[in-house]
């Protein structure tokens, strides 16, 4: 068993929950988001001339996370997978999980836009679960990421009648030229109202043109 990865970033801090973490940065993603900062990651093999996909075994990519095991156990920090859409590739994640330090936080950084059956396996894997849903309306988040977001409401609330709430960490972003205050607003009142948590607001940065 392989994972296909894009990218593992050491030693970051206060970006992928608390303390220090390993970004460990997958391919692939269902979405196309307009202002994606790993646009690449749909690329097919044959682009990337010259620059090959990390293919790392569960054993190798654990053999790296300890180099920073220090780090982890002094500040709460731990592993943290993104992407791309890092539960595509949910049963590597979850053999990972199986062999790393129970003493590591294992967060995952998705948009739920999958099968179920893509996130059962690491369903009770992981102590935080930061979910970008856009915007809870369908016409915004099909006009920005090219896909409807019934399944990732479907799975989100599903999700909550797994796990306990404390375990997820909601962000909604402000989208330019996609989401007003007014759309932030009905989104973050959703999920007060459907999932029970306070979300976190934030500001998508228009970097590109596309």
């Amino acid at each position: 068993m392989f994972g296909d990865i894009l990218s593992i970033s050491r030693l970051r801090m206060g970006t992928d929950g608390n303390g220090i973490s390993t970004l460990v940065v997958f391919f692939d993603c269902p979405l196309h988001c307009k202002y994606c900062i790993n646009d690449f990651c749909h690329k097919p093999q044959k682009p990337f001339v010259g620059v090959q996909h990390a293919a790392f075994t569960p054993q190798e990519l654990i053999e790296i996370l300890r180099k920073d095991d220090i780090y982890y156990l002094m500040s709460g920090g731990g592993i943290a997978f993104g992407g791309g859409e890092p539960l595509l590739q949910s049963k590597y994640i979850h053999k990972v999980c199986t062999l790393a330090d129970k003493r590591w936080a294992k967060r995952i950084e998705t948009s739920l836009n999958v099968p179920w059956d893509n996130i059962k396996p690491v369903l009770y894997d992981m102590d935080e679960w930061i979910i970008d849903i856009k915007d809870i309306n369908n016409d915004i988040y099909k006009n920005y990421t090219g896909k409807d977001n019934k399944n990732m409401i479907k799975n989100l609330l599903k999700l909550r009648n797994k796990i306990s709430s404390d375990k997820i960490h909601i962000r909604i972003p402000r989208i330019v030229g996609y989401n007003s205050e007014y759309d932030i607003e009905k989104s973050i009142q959703w999920v007060r109202d459907n999932i029970g948590v306070e979300p976190e607001v934030f500001s998508y940065i228009k970097a590109i043109n596309r």
